[in-house]
């Protein structure tokens, strides 16, 4: 199986080459971390326990962010270990996870990187944040006797067939797994269909829920830098993806020109794609951001936040709760494959709006133009954030009731 996996992955690495070598000269991508997860350094490790926590990108690290001080808190002489996998998820745990002893990039899961790696930081648990199921990590791992637990987890329905179309391969995965602390009720239903024990999944929540809001402070600053006036009125639309942004602006150029003091901030989901769109959207009243980590502040200065990923197909939907808790009326599109119960809690409780492209104009204007429904829409989304935050503290209640780190 090992053999077989290395095989296929190699196979995978040299067609993703081309591509990949691409983007690394020509985009700038993948310049920090490429060489770390080829040939990794393991951290120097002076205190035990070794907890390792991986997060994919920023989202997942933002998650992670809202776990790390309990586990701090609970075991403040362990050695805490984080790992990402994309650039923008390294800076941003840098930014938001101070209590760790070490950051870096999860190496790639050929056995003979993977294996050396664990062996030298000889992990006593592994946190993985809403589930990068790599073969190789968890089954060396678990050969060394960690436990490992998955966090914030969710499964989309296209995961899910593609799991149960190669049994033999998730079954190792899956049941090397000790625990699972699960976003929402649907997904707990596509981890049982993988034949994962009942007891071993838990409904702990969304850790997204309890990520701190933006202080109001320095919203000055970016007021300044994007020249708005105290008359504009600010649409954010954010996490925007390859055809969206001339989607979303077309689809509102009519409310832009009724309103000379309507002003939109297209905030691109991928740095790297900053100059393209700004090359693509000149207009006025259209302003394209191109600085990382910004985009819970252009929340913030909203009148309405129109949330992309989920207007085009292949995406699946992006945080629609970072700005419905700031008590932003929030819209975003039909496609939310990856945020069923986001979106079901969401749209159930008024504190945000799915829209096809087609009527995004009309609920746009509405917003605008009839304040009482924007008034109360904004505190749904306040009421809907109270009602559902605390899952950090509980999927570390569910993780440190099923371990006992002391002895290790």
């Amino acid at each position: 199986m090992n053999l077989l996996y290395d095989s296929a992955l190699s196979l995978l690495f040299v067609i993703a080459l081309p591509k990949l070598l691409y983007d690394y000269l020509f985009k700038g991508k993948y310049r920090k971390s490429l060489t770390a997860r080829i040939s990794p350094v393991v951290p120097r490790v002076v205190k035990k326990p070794i907890i390792w926590l991986h997060a994919v990108s920023v989202g997942e690290t933002k998650a992670l962010s809202t776990l790390v001080p309990h586990i701090r808190k609970t075991y403040p002489g362990a050695f805490i270990y984080v790992t990402t996998i994309s650039e923008t998820g390294q800076e941003e745990a840098k930014k938001r996870i101070p209590d760790a002893d070490s950051i870096g990039y999860l190496p790639l899961d050929f056995s003979w990187i993977m294996k050396s790696f664990v062996r030298k930081l000889n992990p006593t648990l592994l946190v993985l944040v809403e589930g990068d199921y790599w073969f190789n990590l968890i089954r060396e791992v678990k050969c060394k006797g960690a436990k490992i637990f998955v966090v914030n987890g969710n499964l989309s329905e296209k995961s899910l067939k593609r799991y149960l179309a190669i049994p033999f391969f998730s079954r190792q995965i899956f049941s090397s797994i000790d625990h699972f602390c699960i976003q929402g009720e649907s997904y707990v239903e596509r981890f049982s269909k993988l034949g994962i024990p009942t007891e071993n999944l838990k409904m702990t929540g969304n850790l997204k829920f309890d990520i701190p809001g933006e202080e109001k402070d320095d919203l000055e600053k970016v007021r300044k830098r994007f020249n708005l006036k105290p008359k504009d009125r600010v649409i954010t639309l954010g996490s925007t993806h390859e055809g969206e942004e001339e989607l979303l602006c077309k689809s509102l150029r009519p409310a832009l020109t009724m309103d000379p003091h309507l002003k939109i901030l297209v905030v691109p989901r991928h740095p790297e794609r900053f100059s393209r769109v700004k090359n693509l959207i000149r207009y006025p009243q259209i302003t394209v951001v191109d600085q990382m980590g910004i985009l819970p502040k252009c929340y913030r200065l909203s009148h309405i936040a129109i949330v992309g990923g989920s207007f085009i197909e292949g995406i699946g939907g992006h945080d629609i709760f970072e700005p419905a808790k700031m008590g932003i009326p929030t819209l975003y599109g039909p496609y939310m494959y990856k945020q069923v119960d986001l979106d079901r809690g969401m749209t159930a409780s008024g504190a945000g709006i799915k829209v096809s492209q087609s009527y995004l104009l009309e609920a746009t204007l509405k917003l605008l133009h009839d304040s009482n429904f924007h008034f109360e829409m904004g505190e749904k989304g306040k009421h809907f954030a109270y009602k559902v935050m605390g899952a950090s503290f509980r999927t570390w209640q569910e993780i440190n009731s099923n371990i006992s780190l002391e002895n290790n």
